[in-house]
């Protein structure tokens, strides 16, 4: 049921979104994306991000995805809600809460996020969190960066790396999760195809050996995120222990 609601609710991102930027208040942009890996225990995704201005230098960003998994899809929500002082600067309050479908898993972080203008076209993103499951009480700390490269009119890079620690009896690691990828617009239309390499793996006394994951699919997106920087990368350092089977 959960999962089913979400996927309607990130398609329905799609009509919400404004034809053109907007400067005034309300919805003034978000992006629809669906795609699929390489992976056969990872299946295909859909996500819908959406952005309101509250105020001039106020903002709401709102994050829905679900991916499907031969052991259970994970349904997430995420939201940030931050301010933006001045032009390349935007600074906001992180929430993410997901749930796993077939299984009793449910987990959450709060944390704090940080994008800067550092050169043209070049935006750099910190952040860290702390989360904890409603199940089995683990808890975690975590910490991240990002780069974002609009390297033309049509195409954009970006870099993403997470790190964090699990130090419970029963389980202890440190994660790391790394992600490169690229997206490039479909001539003066709203739609892209994008492109994605993803490698995590665990050091610790429940270490786990380095995986690669492939992924591609294509992004729709109308308006624009808040203080025409991009949307902020709400992390989710659970996601490798779900893969393996670790929780």
């Amino acid at each position: 049921m959960f999962h089913s609601l979400l996927k309607a609710a990130a398609l329905a991102t799609l009509t919400a979104l404004p034809a053109h930027a907007d400067s005034g208040l309300g919805i003034i942009g978000g992006t629809l994306r669906l795609g699929g890996s390489d992976q056969e225990w990872e299946g295909g995704y859909v996500a819908g991000t959406v952005d309101v201005a509250i105020t001039q230098n106020h903002g709401l960003q709102l994050d829905l995805q679900y991916e499907e998994r031969t052991n259970g899809g994970i349904g997430r929500f995420g939201s940030v809600l931050y301010m933006t002082p001045r032009d390349g600067q935007k600074y906001g309050l992180t929430l993410m809460v997901a749930d796993k479908n077939n299984a009793s898993a449910t987990y959450g972080q709060i944390g704090a996020a940080g994008m800067f203008t550092v050169a043209k076209d070049f935006n750099f993103e910190l952040r860290t969190a702390a989360g904890l499951s409603a199940d089995n009480n683990l808890d975690w700390i975590t910490a991240g960066a990002g780069l974002h490269w609009q390297a033309t009119d049509a195409t954009r890079f970006y870099a993403q790396y997470d790190i964090t620690e699990f130090d419970e009896q029963n389980f202890g690691a440190v994660a790391h999760e790394a992600t490169f990828g690229l997206q490039t617009r479909l001539g003066n239309t709203p739609a892209s195809l994008f492109a994605e390499a993803s490698r995590d793996w665990l050091n610790g006394r429940n270490r786990a050996d380095a995986s690669t994951t492939l992924r591609a699919g294509v992004s729709i997106a109308l308006g624009h995120a808040g203080n025409n920087q991009p949307a902020f990368h709400v992390s989710d350092p659970m996601r490798q222990l779900v893969r393996r089977g670790l929780f």
